[in-house]
């Protein structure tokens, strides 16, 4: 279940952790380019990618796999499809759904039980 846990999602804030080079992770040199190595490897997803669905998904979030949950005490929640599922947990790992006040429950959490 993802569940809005503000009044509105602060984008601005999801937006600046996005773009925030997690610990440990190097920085990219100018010289390197890791597309150029092997040209059948897919392009490396980026979370500001999701972020922007995540931003889509709020404004019409049937047509983006999550379906809305009219019965909660939550600001909003909404049940995501598997597909939905894998977005919203590469966000919380990076911490973007934090920082935009969503939290994202699995099913087997107790809290949900």
């Amino acid at each position: 279940m993802l569940e809005l846990v503000r009044h509105t999602p602060d984008w601005l804030a999801a937006l600046g952790v996005a773009l925030t080079r997690p610990p440990g992770v190097p920085e990219r040199r100018r010289e390197e380019d890791p597309w150029q190595s092997d040209e059948a490897a897919p392009r490396p997803r980026r979370v500001a990618d999701d972020l922007a669905w995540l931003r889509q998904a709020f404004d019409e979030p049937e047509t983006n796999g999550l379906k809305p949950l009219p019965e909660s005490a939550a600001v909003a929640a909404w049940d995501p499809d598997p597909a939905c599922s894998e977005r919203l947990s590469r966000l919380r790992e990076r911490q973007v759904l934090d920082a935009a006040g969503f939290l994202l429950h699995q099913a087997d959490e107790p809290a949900l039980l």
